[in-house]
């Protein structure tokens, strides 16, 4: 187990619900995760609420990997759910979600729950060759050029080039001249683009890392685009992306994305070049975004920084700052005299929060017609959509 995740995991299972809730954002999307850390996060479900604050905890779980036990255990709660249940539209998510050969193993099971011609398109691929599987990939690119966004076919399309690259169908030059002649060709990417972005991530081709960061530099790009770059830099990981991204981590609007990069990859690099930019800007939106980065990174370094922030004013319309270095404080060890202060504020904007909405059951949902990817979920987890339904 990565030691980030060592030293995480065990506060998913906290009794202090805003320790719990940024414990399991914190591994959020970082790729070091394990089938292991699933089954603690469903530990910290099956517990319930641990308080009036608690947020949901099975929505967080959606992108962690399933291994073969958390593949039994989620088809066995799936046996004892009604159909009208609210967790049983996660779980099934969870199946889709599921590595291709877990869901070929266990098929006979899964196929209760699933949709069966959405199931035979996956349990075929490892039975296809090169060629065909080429073919298959081709065939959801043009579906996705040509019709609405769906995110059926897009993650489809990801599994397909997870296949290719198990049978050897994806080699480094490939990705490298498909980017290259991109860059050439289009000015932007479409979805055979997008998939090569997606392929140098799967690879952890590190030659083109400067080619994906300068792909930041253009703010006319897609967010998808955005995303998968982003995801990409984060699993290949190493401090050539770190420095690369630090380069251009202020950069107009994509700024939402480079610091993201930096935050998710849990290294002391990418805490210090954090630690830099953040004396760098005097943007408040992006010092806000930088100080939760420092914080999801543990850093003490960054604790005293954050507090003067804090007292001078942040984007409070982005998040809640107190609460970001408050469980910093707790999970560091940090017996810091504004612990009880931050705490009571934190609860004063949560009993805020429940009087001006109503508790919703947050839920996947089925009709993205007029939701953005950046907006906030309708399902009412307070995630943007594209980190939570989608």
């Amino acid at each position: 187990m990565n030691r980030f995740v060592e030293r995480v995991e065990p506060y998913f299972l906290s009794k202090n619900p805003f320790v719990q809730r940024y414990a399991i954002e914190m591994l959020e999307d970082t790729y070091l995760v394990d089938g292991d850390t699933f089954l603690t996060g469903l530990k910290a479900f099956d517990r319930g609420p641990v308080s009036e604050f608690s947020s949901p905890v099975l929505p967080y779980l959606i992108y962690m990997p399933l291994n073969e036990d958390g593949m039994i255990e989620v088809i066995n709660r799936l046996d004892r759910l009604g159909k009208k249940d609210n967790d049983r539209l996660f779980y099934t998510q969870l199946l889709l979600n599921a590595d291709t050969n877990l869901l070929i193993a266990q098929k006979n099971e899964v196929k209760r729950f699933v949709d069966e011609s959405q199931l035979k398109e996956i349990v075929k691929l490892p039975s296809l060759t090169i060629d065909e599987l080429y073919m298959e990939l081709a065939g959801v690119t043009n579906y996705l050029d040509v019709h609405e966004y769906s995110q059926a076919h897009y993650d489809h399309g990801k599994r397909i080039n997870r296949e290719l690259i198990k049978k050897g169908g994806i080699e480094s030059w490939e990705v490298r001249n498909g980017l290259k002649e991109n860059d050439e060709e289009n000015k932007f990417y479409g979805f055979h683009g997008i998939y090569i972005v997606y392929m140098a991530g799967e690879i952890r081709e590190k030659s083109v890392v400067p080619r994906l960061v300068n792909l930041f530099k253009d703010e006319d790009e897609s967010d998808l685009l955005f995303e998968e770059v982003a995801n990409t830099l984060v699993k290949i990981g190493t401090e050539q992306v770190v420095h690369e991204v630090e380069k251009v981590a202020l950069y107009g609007n994509t700024y939402f994305y480079t610091l993201d990069v930096l935050g998710r990859i849990k290294t002391k690099e990418a805490e210090n070049a954090l630690l830099r930019l953040f004396d760098q800007t005097a943007d408040i939106t992006a010092k806000t975004l930088i100080s939760d980065y420092l914080c999801q990174q543990l850093s003490t370094d960054a604790i005293p920084k954050i507090e003067v922030f804090i007292e001078e004013g942040y984007d409070a319309g982005m998040l809640c700052l107190e609460e970001s270095l408050y469980v910093n404080c707790i999970m560091n060890g940090i017996d810091h005299p504004k612990l009880p202060q931050w705490r009571s504020f934190i609860e004063d904007v949560e009993h805020q929060s429940m009087k001006e909405q109503p508790l919703l059951v947050p839920q996947p949902v089925q009709n993205r017609d007029k939701v953005g990817r950046n907006d906030p979920c309708p399902c009412g987890s307070g995630k943007k959509y594209k980190k939570c339904c989608l």
